[in-house]
């Protein structure tokens, strides 16, 4: 779940950029099937962002292999129903808070959507049907609340509006459904929820409707129907309910600007090159997500849960409560071995001599590239026992067997300074995670002082997170 909240991220920014080009720079033009044009593709590109930039720092490029251990991150155990684990993952207790927030509105406005395309369908459903010679069918009810509006291919409007300018309507409306309008709003909709929490993605909706709009105005006043009563028509049906969302209706967008874009004189074709100015603005939006502190970010979202979020809200109180050590609620009993009573978080958790620096460097030095190794992350789990020592040892989200081998060993080699509770040493739970990731080494590193066959080791903190990556150069 946290790879779709990074997701309708990257999505959503995109769309920023994307909207104030088509707001700023096209709105006032006439070209209004290449506006539509434009907008569509900008959907498509938001959404295709995410795979574009390679979900942000998987991109590789090029030969050696390298591995980043990241250690020092909070631990938060995720046990369910059955007392088995589910995982272990090194989270972020804000992460696992915006996500749930995220899934709540989420799923608030799909329940309001799912209300509207019910009233939408129970106002067709309930209407007299009239199939037409172009294979529309015209539904007529007696609710003179709601405006003339199309759905695919039903156009719906009261008997009153019927009478009082049907054949312009039904002109209007046979617009939207030849230009399949409908199909617009089904992929701007779903983008609106994705990003739900961004005004772009409904303001880029209410843009799409607009133009949908002049293209139908276009297409009444082209057709033959006098400019002068049109307008008048607009004017007087500018009022009732309608359904803003999922159909287009008679009266929607600003009916000012409508009527003074009947009037405008049609737009040179070279004004569309104004559209250029989306591409600076997309390639700085992916240059941003390049950012270390951005991509670490997105990371920690991407492997969040929402059973951490509840995890992190039941831990809390319990920290409060201590009672005796082997009772303590703090207490997270495993499966076998030394963990039986292991605590998850304790008063002094455990450390390693010299520090999360310390620590890096002596597993860069011992840890030993797997040739043949693959990309990707295993999550380990021990214990850190009362004398220090390690054992326990699990792998929680393994990678291979033999990289998850090589990790077990130098795990095993460890020694810590024990853990505390109320003054003692106390079996402790400690997670590491390991990344594995192949890239290519630049010609400067290839040209470099360092001897074939030697591992190097790089060791940066962001966000107040350590990475060291072991760069293992093959002999030749």
């Amino acid at each position: 779940m946290g790879a779709l909240l990074v997701y309708s991220i990257i999505v959503g920014v995109t769309l920023i950029p994307i909207y104030l080009i088509v707001r700023l720079l096209m709105s006032g033009l006439t070209c209004w099937r290449f506006n539509r044009g434009l907008i569509l593709f900008g959907y498509l590109i938001a959404l295709a962002m995410p795979f574009v930039i390679g979900w942000i720092h998987s991109i590789d490029f090029g030969d050696g292999a390298v591995l980043d251990i990241e250690v020092g991150l909070p631990s938060v155990m995720a046990v369910v129903a059955d007392g088995e684990v589910d995982a272990v993952y090194p989270v972020k207790w804000w992460c696992a808070g915006v996500m749930a927030l995220y899934f709540t509105g989420l799923l608030f406005f799909l329940l309001r959507e799912l209300f509207i395309w019910s009233r939408m369908h129970s106002v067709i459903s309930r209407s007299s049907h009239v199939t037409m010679p172009d294979g529309n069918v015209l539904c007529i009810h007696s609710d003179e609340s709601i405006a003339p509006f199309s759905w695919y291919r039903y156009i719906v409007m009261s008997q009153k509006d019927y009478d009082e300018g049907g054949t312009t309507v039904i002109m209007h409306e046979s617009m939207h459904i030849k230009a399949r309008h409908w199909l617009d709003l089904l992929l701007a909709e779903a983008v609106a929820l994705l990003v739900w929490y961004n005004p772009a993605g409904w303001l880029m909706r209410n843009e799409l409707q607009a133009v949908h709009e002049y293209e139908a105005d276009n297409g009444v006043v082209t057709g033959g129907a006098n400019v002068r009563d049109y307008q008048l028509l607009l004017i007087q049906k500018a009022v009732g309910s309608r359904f803003p969302s999922i159909a287009n209706s008679l009266d929607h967008s600003n009916l000012s600007k409508r009527i003074k874009m009947m009037l405008r004189k049609k737009s040179s074709p070279v004004q569309r090159w104004r559209a250029i100015a989306a591409v600076p603005a997309l390639a700085l939006t992916a240059v941003v997500f390049f950012n270390p502190g951005v991509a670490e970010a997105l990371e920690s979202l991407s492997t969040a849960k929402v059973t951490n979020y509840v995890a992190i809200m039941q831990e809390e109180p319990a920290a409060a409560a201590v009672a005796e050590p082997e009772q303590s609620p703090l207490a997270l009993p495993s499966q076998s071995g030394e963990g039986d009573d292991a605590y998850t978080a304790v008063e002094t958790m455990p450390r390693y001599e010299g520090g999360e620096a310390a620590l890096m460097k002596f597993i860069a030095s011992n840890l030993k590239w797997i040739p043949g190794g693959k990309n990707g992350r295993l999550i380990m789990q021990f214990v850190v026992k009362k004398d220090g020592t390690v054992g326990d040892v699990k792998v929680l989200r393994p990678l291979s067997p033999e990289q998850d081998a090589e990790a077990e060993r130098v795990v095993r080699m460890l020694k810590f300074t024990p853990g505390m509770m109320q003054g003692k040493p106390v079996n402790v739970w400690y997670t590491l995670p390991v990344s594995f990731r192949e890239t290519k080494q630049s010609n400067s590193n290839t040209n470099s002082n360092t001897a074939p066959g030697t591992t190097t080791t790089t060791t940066t903190t962001t966000d107040g997170v350590s990475t060291t990556e072991v760069s293992y150069s093959p002999g030749n």
